[in-house]
């Protein structure tokens, strides 16, 4: 077995943080496919180039993050990622920070898949509670009523 995943996905990683998006995204795969939780407001499975931009747009609606502490491991066609990550909500300034997993396949020389766990996104939500209280309803804990949406 060859390193393959862990390599890409380390490359992918430094030419995000070093802001060049044209370049990570020439790592992956045309028809891409990546799985953010539901429960966020960008949740759901995004497909391509095209779909990996729309998740950024959602994501940034919300949020702004910064990655630290990457740590790769894996071994041929798959490898995981943990970063530690601190989201800040744009409406309330209010920050959050937890690790976040995520699970890559590589084939073809390429990434095709990426599944993303974070580790409390009942925190994250939390992170929102003013600006959605009106329109979802939350209790002072910054859990949901009406399904776990925020849309």
């Amino acid at each position: 077995m060859t390193a393959e995943a862990p390599r890409l996905v380390e490359e992918m990683a430094r030419r995000f943080q070093a802001g060049d998006a044209d370049g990570a995204r020439a790592l992956m795969h045309p028809a891409i496919r990546v799985q953010q939780p539901a429960s966020l407001p960008h949740g759901g499975w995004y497909e391509g180039h095209d779909g990996m931009a729309a998740m950024g747009v959602a994501f940034a609606r919300h949020w702004d993050r910064t990655i630290t502490d990457p740590r790769v491991f894996g071994d041929g066609g798959n490898a995981v990622q943990v970063t530690t990550q601190t989201w800040t909500a744009k409406a309330t300034g209010r920050s959050a920070t937890v690790d976040v997993v995520e699970l890559f396949a590589v084939a073809d020389g390429a990434i095709v898949e990426i599944r993303v766990f974070q580790q409390d996104t009942r925190l994250l939500l939390a992170t929102l509670a003013d600006a959605v209280a009106g329109s979802q309803g939350t209790t002072g804990q910054g859990t949901t009523t009406g399904g776990g949406e925020h849309r």
